[in-house]
């Protein structure tokens, strides 16, 4: 399990950020016909199933905190990446039937936008900073995020890796920063805050200073950078977005997965988030053991898993003027996962 967090910047997700009131897109009962249409959570409270419509709430029944079966649950809702710019926003707040579970956020929101149904069936579903299966159930305050496909792999021999790109009406230079609110400069998990996700230049010896012991006789260091082209193309710059701290907690849990499995392996990880010119060093995995053949294998181990895992999404600059999400298909009518991506390693 992940260490607590060390950083005095990080917010904090799930049950411990109470939902806004009055923020929740309301799902009300209707009372023809027994479903649910959307509505406008007010700080009076919430109808309920049988309620005359056009009359007030039921005083005290505000969303997620009644305890009948008629009430909402209210959470809050993150999308990130390519998912975000699609639905034009990062964070929603929604007060969903009872008994609704993490995959009842994804219906919602394809009930919503229904060309954009295939883009949210790739995304995985996490649930207060965890991976969760679409049947877990939510509890009000819950925080529920859609995980699109993330930067990572590597792209089959002669392949150009497909990426998601701007719909050519969309004048490729006028897409805004993928950050919206401020950053964290640094946002850190694990003990000694060894995995790190931070906006600031990486540091190889930091890394190996965290790593590295006395009982340790090798240190394997990965360090993967932005590179100029990917095949043709010609990058000018990359830049990342991370879900914080949730990015942090899963490198954590890569890097004691590596340790358990090869005993007297230390791991540290860092990776950049925000702008990356090229020739920096976007990722560093640091595995110190007391002999090679265990740290290379950790530093593998650990670099595969967090290609896959780690929320961390990219957006490639190109010198053509083109910005495109890495991960996904290339095409919002038709997304597919990438085979690979057109990666900094």
């Amino acid at each position: 399990m992940a260490e607590p967090l060390h950083s005095t910047a990080a917010s904090a997700t799930g049950r411990d950020r109470a939902p806004q009131a009055g923020a929740c897109a309301e799902l009300r009962p209707e009372s023809r016909t027994g479903g649910w249409q959307e509505g406008s959570a007010g700080a009076g409270g919430i109808p309920r199933r049988g309620q005359p419509p056009g009359q007030p709430p039921v005083a005290g029944a505000r969303a997620g905190a009644g305890t009948g079966p008629e009430a909402a649950v209210c959470v809050s809702v993150r999308l990130f990446a390519v998912v975000a710019d699609r639905l034009g926003t990062r964070r929603l707040e929604l007060a969903l039937p009872p008994g609704a579970r993490a995959g009842t956020v994804r219906d919602e929101l394809a009930r919503r936008h229904p060309g954009h149904r295939p883009l949210l069936d790739l995304c995985r579903l996490a649930v207060n900073g965890r991976y969760a299966d679409p049947d877990t159930p939510l509890a009000g305050g819950d925080e529920v995020a859609l995980i699109p496909p993330v930067s990572g792999g590597g792209p089959a021999a002669g392949e150009e890796p497909p990426a998601l790109q701007a719909p050519a009406s969309q004048p490729p230079a006028s897409q805004p920063p993928v950050t919206t609110s401020p950053v964290p400069p640094r946002v850190a998990a694990g003990e000694d805050g060894r995995f790190f996700v931070t906006v600031e230049p990486l540091s190889l010896d930091e890394l190996f200073r965290l790593s590295a012991r006395p009982a340790h006789g090798a240190v394997v260091l990965f360090v993967g950078i932005t590179r100029r082209f990917t095949g043709a193309r010609e990058t000018e710059r990359l830049e990342y977005e991370a879900y914080l701290p949730m990015a942090a907690e899963e490198l954590a849990r890569i890097g004691q997965e590596a340790e358990a499995r090869w005993p007297g392996v230390r791991l540290a990880i860092g990776h950049r988030t925000g702008p990356v010119a090229i020739g920096e060093a976007s990722v560093v995995v640091a595995a110190a053991a007391p002999h090679r053949p265990d740290a290379f294998a950790a530093a593998r181990y650990a670099i595969d898993e967090l290609k896959v895992r780690a929320p961390v999404w990219k957006r490639e600059h190109y010198a053509d003027g083109r910005v495109e999400w890495v991960g996904v298909g290339t095409g919002p009518e038709n997304p597919s996962p990438a085979a690979g991506a057109p990666d900094e390693d």
